[in-house]
């Protein structure tokens, strides 16, 4: 449990969390928790992500740190994962209204299974107060 000082809720409005698109381009996310936004307190990094219609790629990646949860809101997302050495890869179209849990190690990428229609999710990194806490790494070889 937190201190007695610590245990205010924290609301971060929609306005305030502006967009990143260098985190992992193409994709447009506003980072709604993390310690920049709730302070030391933070045990999670929570966003959304937007994914332009036709939207490819992102980065080929798995975090060496944190699961990862996933709510799809609306569109259709490809998505493939496979084991950190690259075995089992497959290959899914999630959906909106679909849960997603993405294991520490689990390598994913993501992308707008529609040329037309823009997709959206919400992410939460678990048990890290940020990005750079979730030992993101980076597998430019893999496609």
């Amino acid at each position: 449990m937190h201190t007695y000082d610590k245990q205010m809720l924290t609301v971060v409005r929609q306005k305030n969390i502006g967009t990143d698109t260098d985190y992992e381009p193409p994709l447009r996310i506003g980072f709604g928790i993390s310690d920049k936004t709730v302070g030391d307190v933070a045990n999670a990094t929570m966003g959304r992500t937007i994914l332009v219609p036709g939207a490819g790629p992102n980065p080929t990646h798995y975090h060496a740190k944190n699961d990862v949860c996933w709510y799809i809101l609306y569109g259709k997302v490809k998505c493939w994962y496979a084991k950190s050495d690259g075995a089992d890869r497959t290959e899914v179209i999630l959906e909106g209204g679909d849960f997603v849990y993405v294991p520490s190690g689990a390598i994913h990428v993501i992308s707008n299974a529609s040329e037309t229609e823009e997709a959206s999710l919400i992410f939460c990194y678990i048990g890290v107060p940020n990005t750079d806490a979730a030992e993101t790494v980076w597998l430019p070889h893999m496609k």
